[in-house]
């Protein structure tokens, strides 16, 4: 009985730290920016919704503003695609608990079905709220 009992507690703490080590919160303005292009590159709604802020919205490329519910919908029923992203030129600009970050993303996916093919220049506002740091809004202008 001490045997199962002692396996089990192993197996619970293996699972904790696996689970512990698979997911880390970002730990500053630049970290919450990048995980914010890396959910969308890995069309993970869960990463998404854990990374915007409740008031989050984003201003595309169209200029249309959209609100965190809409984008994680958008993503989670495959309106929003992206098949691959590059950052380049990231610059970050530290205020305390807000981060501003822009430089460059090459983008490439679809939109209800309408490919796009871009290179748009992004600012990325990231607070911390109640000690986690959060996507607050995104901007998206097309490099012409």
């Amino acid at each position: 009985m001490k045997k199962i009992m002692l396996l089990s507690f192993l197996t619970l703490a293996g699972f904790c730290s696996y689970a512990q080590a698979s997911f880390s919160r970002p730990q500053d303005a630049t970290e919450c920016s990048n995980a914010f292009f890396k959910a969308l590159l890995d069309e993970d709604t869960n990463a998404l919704n854990d990374i915007l802020a409740d008031d989050f919205s984003i201003v595309s490329f169209d200029g249309q503003q959209v609100d965190r519910d809409m984008l994680a919908q958008g993503v989670a029923q495959g309106y929003i695609t992206v098949d691959s992203g590059i950052i380049s030129g990231s610059r970050t600009k530290n205020y305390g608990d807000v981060g501003v970050i822009s430089g460059t993303w090459n983008v490439k996916g679809k939109i209800e079905n309408n490919n796009f093919q871009n290179q748009v220049t992004y600012t990325v506002v990231s607070i911390k709220k109640g000690g986690s740091w959060k996507v607050s809004t995104v901007q998206l202008t097309p490099v012409r």
